[in-house]
């Protein structure tokens, strides 16, 4: 893939020439897999792809806030990462197929499912984590370093270090 062309073409684009233009930072060692889609909203603030990472195939990431992959980390085939709020992801973390991660919702109580107000928020993901295919982690999360989490979890509320959790909503299973 001619990834240069793409980047300067499409990803950095009129969108970045706005006034307030996101810092984007990708290692040299980074790789981007065909077909993945990577869209820097006006408001971004950061986009960063740390050494040896890898977004695979069919990979969807939106970003309103900020987004950063750390090294030598995969994020999955088909996965998708909506980043409206910021999204760090550490070291080491290897994300099964198909695992999709929100750090927005929408605001309850508000009448009208079109207008309610979006609510951002931030996901941290720590070093060392695997996470199963399917999973979804919702807004505001932390998951601990050295954590797994089950295919298809529902990952709602903070992930302690060193434990599995699986089940919808997850729940720890097993201490590492």
């Amino acid at each position: 893939m001619r990834f240069d062309f793409w980047f300067r073409r499409y990803l950095l684009g009129s969108r970045l020439k706005k006034k307030r233009t996101p810092i984007i930072g990708l290692s040299s060692s980074a790789r981007i897999q065909e077909k993945t889609r990577i869209f820097i909203g006006k408001g971004a603030g950061f986009f960063e792809l740390g050494a040896r990472s890898e977004l695979r195939r069919l990979v969807d990431i939106q970003v309103g806030g900020g987004f950063s992959l750390g090294e030598n980390s995969v994020v999955g085939v088909g996965s998708f990462i909506e980043a409206f709020g910021t999204v760090r992801i550490g070291d080491r973390v290897l994300m099964g197929p198909h695992v999709k991660i929100f750090s927005s919702t929408h605001e309850y109580g508000v009448p009208g499912a079109l207008h309610r107000p979006l609510v951002k928020g931030d996901i941290s993901i720590g070093n060392d984590v695997w996470v199963g295919a399917g999973a979804v982690i919702a807004t505001n999360v932390t998951i601990g370093e050295n954590s797994v989490i089950g295919a298809n979890a529902f990952v709602n509320s903070d992930v302690p270090s060193n434990c599995v959790v699986a089940g919808s909503p997850a729940k720890v299973v097993k201490r590492l």
